[in-house]
């Protein structure tokens, strides 16, 4: 198997390669003067085993052209293809929650299969529920890598009594592992939407049970607004605040925001090509290479 990095990689690519022992390669990329993208393979592969890394973040609509691209040449040149997509752009759009809207994800999952993936591999996605009802006959793995942010907290904060918050219920899943590695308790914040309105109110009463220092888990930081607002509402009680999330987007003022409202750190994952002064960022390369063993992607 050789290990193939596209334009978005944030930088996995290679070091997972070389923890593997495998070789890498990446593919070319550029944009013709009408804007249309171009992608080639400087070491030409055929029938053999790839494994492709890309992120889809930030540029999205760029990195699906890449990605789609390059899927045509693997599958045309006859190779196993398995993708290891870090960031999956659209995963929240995983269901018509208007009328007229179209399931996104789902046309990107499709879109992917018909291009000839045989196994998708994805780092905290959204909602793993989905993807998988949208595949069909190819493996999916999603990776929770809880253990590694419960691996540096442990290390900083040792002896500290901490809590798990999962900003709403879909954050469930990331708050119950981490807890479990940790050896802590854990709270879910209930997220209420207004049926006429549309607008989103969180039930904060958990909070009342939250002492010593507080970990914030979730997927994905975007505009930091959900996370802010617990966290200001936990430091007012004199909680220390800390955020795990995977995929640390921070559009926008989200840093500054963050900061006011009483988070003291930030960790995240090298998911994203881009890397932000005021975020920690934790080594994932040997978990992935475990995890893409374990799982049979790599033999």
């Amino acid at each position: 198997m050789k290990v193939v990095s596209l334009p978005g990689d944030p930088g996995v690519g290679p070091r997972l390669a070389s923890y593997l022992g495998l070789e890498h390669t990446s593919l070319f990329s550029k944009r013709f003067p009408d804007g249309e993208i171009y992608v080639r393979l400087l070491q030409k592969i055929e029938n053999d085993e790839v494994l492709l890394v890309q992120s889809m973040y930030p540029e999205q609509n760029d990195r699906l052209v890449e990605l789609l691209l390059a899927l045509e040449l693997f599958n045309r040149y006859g190779n196993k293809v398995s993708l290891l997509v870090t960031y999956l752009a659209y995963a929240r759009q995983d269901k018509e929650f208007l009328g007229g809207e179209p399931v996104s994800l789902k046309s990107i999952i499709k879109a992917m299969v018909a291009q000839g993936v045989e196994t998708l591999v994805t780092i905290d996605a959204h909602n793993p529920y989905a993807i998988k009802e949208f595949l069909s006959n190819i493996k999916y793995v999603n990776l929770l890598p809880e253990e590694v942010f419960a691996k540096a907290l442990s290390e900083r904060y040792r002896g500290k009594e901490m809590t798990v918050v999962a900003p709403d219920q879909g954050a469930t899943d990331r708050a119950l592992s981490l807890a479990k590695h940790l050896g802590s308790g854990y709270v879910v914040i209930q997220k209420v939407r207004d049926r006429v309105t549309g607008q989103v109110k969180h039930v904060l009463d958990p909070l009342s049970k939250v002492s010593g220092l507080a970990v914030i888990v979730d997927d994905i930081i975007s505009t930091g607004g959900t996370i802010a607002g617990i966290a200001s509402c936990l430091s007012s009680r004199g909680v220390e605040v800390v955020v795990a999330a995977s995929h640390a987007l921070l559009v926008g003022e989200a840093l500054e925001k963050l900061g006011k409202s009483g988070v003291r750190e930030i960790y995240a994952l090298p998911t994203v090509s881009r890397v932000l002064d005021g975020v920690i960022y934790l080594d994932i390369v040997p978990y992935i290479a475990r995890e893409l063993k374990n799982e049979g992607v790599i033999l």
